[in-house]
């Protein structure tokens, strides 16, 4: 296809309008070939030495679809430049007319380890991967796979539907080529230095990455047992470090007083029941709505505070109000209610979610554990129903940390409320906990301890320690 002045000129305004913010200082060259039939190219230029090269099957297309259809689209994306470059891999045009969007699924997988796992597909215009490391002279090779999930549901109402979409890859915003992510000293960068790349089934434990996390964007977290690096003392406080977020904040969770050079015992700050009520879905939430509604938005609105909330609220308001520079304030917190059908213990667990219908919740069923949320109404942060940043730890977090995997894993040891449901029983509502080193299910009225989270601004640097247990970090 031959390429007009024109067109030239008119995919250059776009991309620019769309990065005005982003500013190249050094020489680039940012290719991208997507795979296809056809060999025609679309060239975009976002300044005169950094180049976007598109196939015209970047577009994705699913049209007339039925269930268990599939797109696979590969795709390459290559650092041609003598620096490192951060990018973002985006679906724009999104058009998307199905009406349960939790049937239309993405994933995305690279030879190179930069995978997200299953995903809802977005019905606006959305990034999938943020913030992607790629070294001078190297390639990423990706596949991006698009399913239409068969389910034992009725699906009627997604048949003939559209999905339509293009891939778009961009540098990343704020970042300059041959510009570093983090800051020197700081425990973001000891973490991103210190990472043994992607996790598998051999993997001893240390540090790892994952891109199942919000936007796609990296995520550096500790795997493994007690002994791991990852003690940090803030506040005469012991935490440990659980991962970096979305914000590249450094994600902690209590983990006792600190008198006398070392951490006590007791890992919580106290006990208290999840929710002083257990009879209605809502009860399932860190935040709630209106118990006994008769639909699931009114149920789970963000109206209410929990019981368990209102004691980390104190807690964080006593404690950290000369610490405000420290926090990522709009950090997220994920209290993941979507709605999920299983059947356990004999009993049915479908997906209305309010009222006292019996009502399954994701994270219980949910093998493929990831530090994404998928719903925004339970994305809480201080941008969104928050007052102060803190909350409490996820099931998932929970697992990808290696519980079940060690012995004697950071998370154990402890008898303490994560802020995961697990399901809705007709009369109870369940949340997960950890008690006697187990991940069990348990009824938010009753007391289990209390372990704060809070996250660290991403600038936080090490002024001394290793991060072991005898030696642990502390910042300036």
């Amino acid at each position: 296809m031959k390429i007009t002045k024109l067109s030239f000129i008119l995919a250059y305004i776009g991309v620019f309008l769309s990065l005005s913010l982003f500013t190249l200082t050094t020489y680039a060259y940012f290719t991208v070939d997507v795979e296809g039939e056809s060999k025609d190219i679309t060239l975009e230029t976002f300044n005169e030495n950094t180049n976007v090269i598109y196939t015209d099957t970047s577009n994705l297309s699913m049209v007339n679809s039925y269930t268990g259809d599939e797109i696979i689209k590969t795709f390459t994306v290559e650092n041609t430049s003598d620096y490192v470059i951060y990018y973002d891999i985006n679906l724009n045009n999104v058009i998307n007319n199905f009406e349960n969007k939790d049937d239309l699924v993405y994933e995305v997988s690279s030879l190179e380890g930069m995978n997200r796992s299953q995903a809802v597909l977005p019905y606006t215009d959305q990034t999938i991967l943020s913030y992607v490391r790629l070294d001078k002279h190297e390639k990423h090779c990706y596949t991006l796979k698009i399913t239409f999930l068969k389910t034992d549901k009725d699906q009627s109402n997604n048949m003939n539907k559209t999905f339509s979409s293009n891939i778009t890859v961009t540098p990343s915003r704020n970042i300059n080529v041959g510009e570093e992510l983090f800051e020197k000293n700081t425990l973001a960068e000891y973490m991103f230095l210190n990472n043994k790349g992607i996790l598998s089934e051999s993997n001893e434990e240390g540090i790892y990455y994952t891109n199942s996390n919000l936007n796609g964007i990296t995520t550096y977290y500790y795997y493994g047992s007690n002994d791991l690096n990852n003690n940090l003392v803030f506040n005469n406080m012991c935490f440990k470090i659980v991962r970096t977020t979305s914000d590249y904040g450094v994600r902690i969770i209590y983990n006792g007083k600190y008198e006398n050079n070392t951490c006590s015992l007791e890992n919580t700050i106290s006990m208290s029941s999840f929710n002083d009520k257990s009879n209605y879905n809502a009860y399932v939430g860190y935040m709630y709505g209106d118990p006994s509604s008769n639909n699931y938005n009114s149920e789970h609105s963000n109206k209410n505070s929990s019981t368990i909330k209102k004691e980390i609220d104190s807690w964080f308001q006593n404690n950290f109000k000369k610490y405000k520079e420290y926090l990522t304030y709009n950090s997220v917190y994920c209290n993941n209610r979507k709605v999920a059908e299983f059947k356990y213990k004999n009993v049915y667990y479908g997906t209305l979610g309010y009222g006292n219908n019996n009502t399954g919740y994701d994270s219980f069923i949910n093998k493929t554990k990831s530090y994404d949320c998928p719903l925004d109404n339970d994305k809480l942060s201080t941008n969104n129903y928050l007052i102060y940043p803190v909350s409490l730890i996820t099931i998932d977090e929970v697992v990808l940390s290696g519980f079940n995997i060690f012995d004697d894993n950071f998370f154990k040891n402890s008898d303490y409320y994560t802020i995961s449901p697990a399901y809705f029983n007709g009369s109870d509502a369940y949340v997960y906990t950890i008690n006697n080193n187990l991940i069990k299910e348990d009824k938010v009225n009753n007391k289990h301890g209390v372990r704060p989270v809070i996250t660290l601004n991403k600038n936080i640097k090490i002024k001394s320690g290793d991060g072991s247990l005898d030696n642990p970090f502390k910042i300036e």
